[in-house]
């Protein structure tokens, strides 16, 4: 069964204090108590999340690298390197680059990556999407990562890993127009860096911003000569604003977007739907709510979800018969096949 926590909010955004609490086998749950309920959830709905943005239980090695990674982001040390095993490759990369288990869309990412030949990776952080979809062997990807720190994580990886002449890397926030500057709420590296403080609660809290250039999809495009045929968007609630930047590659009918949606207080789940539907609509597309496999039609399908992940692509293509039986979660091949 496919799980569903996509619907559950992260912990990292919820002022909160950590409660250790040890379970048979040596694991220790990490559990929030604070202003749950002021946020509408159970207790319940809460669950652990890691620097990548990955639900998991904590173990004590993990814990411990964790307050290390913190310890060293804020003294400006860089993070070691560490051995690890991705789709059959042996990689080795800054610590907390790779997560130990899949996330929701890795599976859905690496089968649409093996069948493109240009990717984007919009809202790149330290380069996880990249690597993903450079094993599956894609033949040229640009990362665009509006925090440059992270972005430098990512260019580090690729190119210890002999990946760096397939990619070309972007500092900018990709949005609906060009050479403007937007706010970025981030802590560190973090995936959940944000243009809305609503969503970045952590850096909202701290007050961590900076200001950003933007660029839209269209116009990087333009600039590279090269029309994407698979666009990764994780971008913390501006995915109507990439997209509203990306008609033009629409256009050409040839382009899947693999879209995570967030629901940020500024921009709920079902007004972020409600502008993907109105896109699709005018550009021609279709849009599939990936963990069920099945066409979105209206918003209110998707509308209580705290995260979940769309397919868009061209209204003429059916749902591709290679991501059936593809469920949320699902585990990675341990090869390239």
């Amino acid at each position: 069964m496919a799980d569903d926590r996509e619907g559950r909010i992260p912990v990292d955004d919820i002022p909160r204090t950590l409660r250790l609490v040890r379970v048979p086998g040596g694991t220790v749950h990490v559990n929030e108590v604070d202003s749950c309920t002021r946020h509408g959830k159970r207790s319940s709905d809460v669950v652990p999340r890691s620097p990548r943005g990955y639900h998991r239980t904590i173990t004590p090695r993990n814990l411990l690298r964790r307050l290390e990674s913190r310890a060293r982001q804020q003294l400006g040390l860089p993070l070691p390197w560490v051995q690890h095993s991705l789709v059959g490759r042996d990689l080795v990369v800054r610590e907390g680059s790779l997560n130990d288990g899949p996330d929701y869309d890795d599976s859905w990412l690496f089968a649409c990556a093996q069948r493109a030949k240009v990717a984007f990776d919009v809202g790149a952080n330290v380069g996880q999407s990249a690597l993903l979809m450079l094993c599956a062997n894609v033949a040229e990807v640009t990362l665009i990562e509006a925090n440059p720190t992270a972005l430098a994580i990512a260019a580090d990886n690729l190119i210890r890993n002999q990946l760096s002449a397939r990619a070309r890397f972007v500092s900018a926030f990709a949005s609906d127009a060009s050479d403007q500057t937007v706010d970025l709420w981030t802590v560190g590296v973090g995936a959940a860096g944000s243009m809305y403080p609503g969503h970045a609660k952590a850096a909202a809290r701290e007050g961590t911003v900076q200001r950003v250039p933007t660029a839209t999809l269209d116009e990087l495009t333009d600039k590279f000569a090269a029309v994407p045929d698979l666009v990764k968007i994780d971008v913390e609630g501006a995915e109507t604003k990439v997209l509203a930047g990306s008609k033009r590659i629409a256009a050409h009918h040839g382009t899947r977007f693999l879209v995570e949606m967030h629901s940020a207080p500024e921009m709920p789940m079902l007004r972020n739907a409600t502008l993907v539907l109105e896109w699709a609509r005018a550009t021609g597309y279709a849009v599939w709510y990936l963990r069920d496999a099945v066409k979105l039609e209206i918003p209110e399908q998707i509308g209580d979800r705290g995260r979940c992940h769309l397919l868009l692509q061209p209204a003429a293509w059916p749902y591709p018969e290679w991501l059936v039986g593809i469920g949320q979660s699902a585990r990675l091949p341990t090869s390239v096949g």
